[in-house]
């Protein structure tokens, strides 16, 4: 039986699909109990979804506003996919259990029904749970399934298209066996299960394939339940399969729960722990995926389910501070993945000369053969910071001949002026001058770090060759702020919201909070003057790759009044991020500074991850 005292209800205004995942598989579902989308990893693919989704036209692929427009449809919560109607009863809310897995209310007279989606072990159980409530409760219930899904592979739309995949073959085949029915896309090599359910008749399309079948529950003055049970699978799925009994069903719920749900509150403050665990819990279940013996961490599951190094060093950020500081099973979890990312990384990520790409599929290949500077420190970061920080000093050993071969080709990248030159920046524009000042002191922080591991004053020296360079080419007298980028002649006045290493360069040691230059870099991006800074009801520190103001700006906003120790701006960056946050507590991109409505994607991670890091204390 469901126990209302785990209900926790959502908060916010803003309307997004709801997820739910075990790192093996994840779900997607609309505000009424909708099976929006169920995905997981591919060795080939990257990621593959049984969704809804209509494809994306190939013919707008290098076309933003189009790009943004399908990413909105996927958004919607009110889209098609397999959802469920219940004769006599009507909608009446949905929840969260324990800020970890979504359910749906419906109630009539005397009877209340609950649809409850339990991912366990790799499997997705929708449990249909209707109980009798009084005497007034009817004998009968009509339950109506419908089903509008296709197989198919991630449409990867972005923004700044690098290489974009060939497309694949969209056929889909549906059959019906021994109760089951199967999709199958020869494209992709890949096939899902739906069962047990009545004969359907076997079709095929490109597109969403539809079926329906009506069933009639009996309560018998008490209730009834119905499971249904999804699987999905790169290649065939193999034979046999068991339908559960509800009380299985339930006993995984109680075990998923317990698999997400820290020991003990990890902030006092029930809202900001609500929002760190609703966070910590989409990074596990979600975007932290099994790939064989390693663990890929993705941006986010539906909308660009790629790896950056980037996004995911912020989301370990997050599984660090926890694995250190809660001793059950969530804890564990969290180092576990953080253990097997950095296999991934340095095992299973391809590199072309020693470098890795802009961004990466889950199976390792670069899906953006484009450098970018930061991209190539986050991974030793992560490394030096699980040894030093997070109690993982094994970690060291094991990888520490591939961060050897990092730093080589690194060095064969060094310019002269003791920069290293790079194509893009952290938003994934391209930058008109090589030289990136917040990848420098990324740069010279994993050095300093990494000198500690190592035990060698030789890479100490480095960092500090590092910083001496910066300061000399990037030190600007008049504005007296540090350039965003230069050529060592010119320089470029810009700040963005994906500059992260900028705003916790204090924090970090690069320089003093009294430094005249970082001081006014930083009141120059909160100002009309930097072109990256959006005025208006809800203003903000943005970024031009999506022009409004974005969540990660409210991060730096924060950082900044913590080094500053302006305890006011730590509380307006946290109102500001819980007003624009989703009914599910998880974060945007960008929102629209008239009327702090998200603009762009309802789904990425990093924000999320790196708040609720910086809450719980980690240095970033």
């Amino acid at each position: 039986m469901i126990r209302p005292a785990t209900l926790a209800r959502p908060r916010g205004r803003h309307r997004k699909p709801w997820d739910v995942g075990d790192g093996l598989v994840a779900a997607t579902f609309g505000e009424r109990g909708e099976l929006l989308s169920l995905h997981r990893p591919h060795p080939v693919h990257g990621w593959i979804h049984l969704s809804g989704f209509l494809p994306f036209p190939e013919a707008s692929r290098y076309n933003p506003e189009s790009v943004r427009a399908y990413r909105q449809q996927l958004s919607d919560p009110s889209g098609e996919g397999l959802k469920v109607e219940l004769e006599g009863l009507q909608f009446r809310d949905r929840v969260w259990l324990d800020g970890i897995v979504p359910a749906v209310i419906w109630s009539g007279s005397d009877v209340e029904a609950w649809w409850v989606p339990v991912v366990w072990n790799g499997l997705l159980r929708l449990w249909l749970y209707v109980r009798a409530l009084g005497p007034g409760a009817p004998d009968r219930i009509r339950a109506t399934f419908q089903v509008n899904l296709r197989l198919h592979r991630a449409a990867y739309a972005q923004i700044t298209e690098g290489s974009p995949l060939p497309p694949t073959d969209p056929w889909n085949e549906l059959d019906w066996r021994s109760g089951a029915v199967t999709w199958r896309a020869k494209g992709i090599e890949a096939s899902a299960r739906l069962y047990p359910v009545p004969p359907i008749p076997s079709q095929g399309g490109p597109g969403p394939i539809r079926f329906a079948w009506t069933e009639t529950l009996e309560l018998a003055g008490q209730g009834a339940d119905r499971v249904l049970t999804l699987e999905l699978a790169a290649g065939d799925l193999p034979e046999g399969r068991v339908a559960p009994d509800p009380w299985t069903v339930q006993e995984h719920l109680t075990e998923a729960l317990r698999a997400f749900r820290p020991e003990e509150p990890l902030l006092a403050d029930g809202e900001a722990d609500g929002f760190v665990r609703r966070n910590l819990a989409f990074v596990l279940g979600c975007c932290a995926v099994d790939v064989g013996d390693a663990t890929c961490l993705v941006t986010d599951p539906v909308l660009l389910p790629l790896s950056w190094n980037r996004d995911a060093y912020y989301c370990t950020c997050l599984l660090g501070v926890v694995g250190r500081r809660d001793r059950g099973p969530v804890g564990q979890r969290a180092a576990r993945v953080i253990r097997r990312h950095l296999t991934w990384l340095f095992e299973v990520a391809h590199r072309s000369d020693g470098l890795w790409g802009r961004s990466h599929l889950t199976g390792g290949a670069i899906k953006d053969p484009v450098f970018q500077l930061d991209q190539q420190w986050y991974p030793i970061l992560e490394l030096v910071r699980a040894s030093l920080d997070w109690g993982l000093g094994d970690l060291w050993r094991v990888h520490r001949a591939a961060v050897l071969e990092v730093l080589e080709a690194l060095r064969a990248r060094r310019s002269p002026s003791g920069l290293w030159p790079t194509s893009e920046t952290p938003a994934d524009d391209p930058l008109s001058l090589p030289y990136h000042f917040s990848s420098h002191v990324l740069a010279w922080r994993t050095l300093r770090l990494l000198a500690q591991v190592e035990r060698d004053v030789r890479l100490e020296e480095d960092a500090e060759a590092v910083r001496r360079s910066v300061l000399e080419h990037f030190r600007i007298q008049k504005p007296r702020v540090y350039a965003y980028a230069t050529d060592g002649q010119r320089h470029l006045l810009y700040h963005d919201a994906n500059d992260l290493p900028t705003a916790c360069a204090p924090r970090w040691g690069f320089c003093s909070a009294d430094d005249p230059w970082w001081r006014s870099t930083v009141r120059f991006a909160w100002s009309p003057q930097n072109p990256a800074y959006f005025r208006g009801r809800y203003p903000g520190l943005g970024s031009l790759h999506a022009a409004a103001p974005w969540t990660l700006g409210e991060v730096q906003r924060w950082i900044v009044g913590h080094v500053l120790g302006r305890p006011q701006t730590l509380r307006a960056a946290c109102r500001r991020l819980l007003r624009v946050a989703f009914d599910d507590r998880l974060l945007c991109e960008s929102y629209d500074p008239g009327t702090g409505v998200p603009k762009t994607r309802a789904w990425f991670a990093w924000p999320g991850a790196a708040m609720s890091a910086l809450l719980l204390g980690d240095p970033l």
